[in-house]
């Protein structure tokens, strides 16, 4: 899907060659593109090139994909205190959200060794996202009695280093209509394996994220017909299919991909979460993921490391304990 070329700047001295992966672990290296900080040469695939409605610096992450533009479509980032005694602020997560459908098309956001610590708890702040325009974002309330939960995609549990990080986490841009049992069990439990991914710290410097619910008309479940935070009706895109991208930068400089891809459906774990092993059923390389979802995964990668780390990948290399 990649066919552009760029060339990424040396850093600590190693050649390009040697920073040429696969997705599973191996002896390429590079220093990852935190924020997009990292200089880059110009390349026509990256989100650099891109005519946003604002400068934002924040498309040049690592872990946000190729951005989309269009009518009604918004690119946003929401930024929070590194902790709770500090007025310093670090990247929370940002996201694509399409406002035909009133539902966000990814987020993503990165776990390192500041946003994985704990200095928050839950903060059930549900509330509107303010940053979209007020007839083209949903009230708390704008689909309650519906029979769907309001399910995270970026995990309130996944934005713990500061109560702003976790209250942001709680904006209804960042909800998807969800089954009950999906949202608290299936869903949770790989959200659940992710984290700990991100945990292992002895392995992983950075793990990037990108997740989110098919919204094309042909990859609904439905739609929900309610009203928006101005009371005018919206009907809200019921996702048919789930997805995650996974990029983890190891303690050794390499780079190793997991995707995966499951439906939006009853697996019959009812009030019990199902085996961690179960989930590797829904693994697919980064490559199989763009072609399902038709989304650009880590674009801002230097093109042979992001080739070569998205067309396979090697259940193995992750941990399932």
């Amino acid at each position: 899907m990649k066919t552009y070329k760029y060339i990424l700047a040396i850093m600590l001295g190693l050649t390009v060659s040697s920073m040429i992966v696969s997705c599973s672990e191996d002896d390429g290296g590079g220093e990852s593109d935190r924020g997009g900080d990292k200089e880059i040469s110009d390349d026509t695939n990256r989100n650099s090139n891109i005519a946003l409605e604002s400068t934002n610096t924040d498309v040049m992450r690592l872990e946000v994909p190729k951005i989309r533009q269009g009518q009604g479509i918004y690119f946003r980032s929401h930024w929070a205190t590194k902790n709770n005694s500090s007025s310093d602020k670090v990247m929370n997560y940002c996201y694509e959200y399409d406002a035909s459908v009133y539902h966000t098309r990814w987020v993503a956001f990165s776990f390192d060794k500041l946003t994985i610590k704990v200095n928050a708890s839950r903060s059930d702040q549900w509330g509107e996202d303010l940053s979209l325009p007020s007839n083209e974002r949903l009230a708390y309330t704008s689909y309650s009695g519906s029979g769907y939960n309001r399910g995270h995609l970026c995990a309130s549990q996944d934005r713990v280093f500061s109560t702003q990080a976790n209250a942001q986490t709680f904006y209804m841009s960042n909800m998807s209509p969800q089954m009950g049992d999906f949202n608290a069990y299936y869903w949770a439990e790989l959200e659940s394996i992710i984290r700990k991914w991100a945990y292992n710290t002895d392995k992983f410097k950075t793990l990037y994220v990108c997740k989110g619910g098919t919204i094309r008309a042909d990859q609904l479940k439905g739609k929900i017909f309610t009203t928006n935070s101005k009371g005018n009706p919206a009907s809200v895109a019921i996702p048919k299919y789930y997805f995650m991208a996974i990029l983890g930068e190891t303690q050794s400089d390499t780079y190793q991909s997991i995707g995966f891809w499951m439906e939006h459906k009853d697996y019959g774990y009812h009030n019990t979460y199902p085996p961690a092993t179960v989930m590797q059923k829904h693994v697919v390389s980064i490559d199989e993921l763009e072609g399902l979802t038709g989304i650009d995964f880590f674009c801002n990668l230097n093109d042979k490391l992001e080739n070569n780390v998205e067309k396979g990948c090697n259940v193995d290399a992750w941990s399932w304990k």
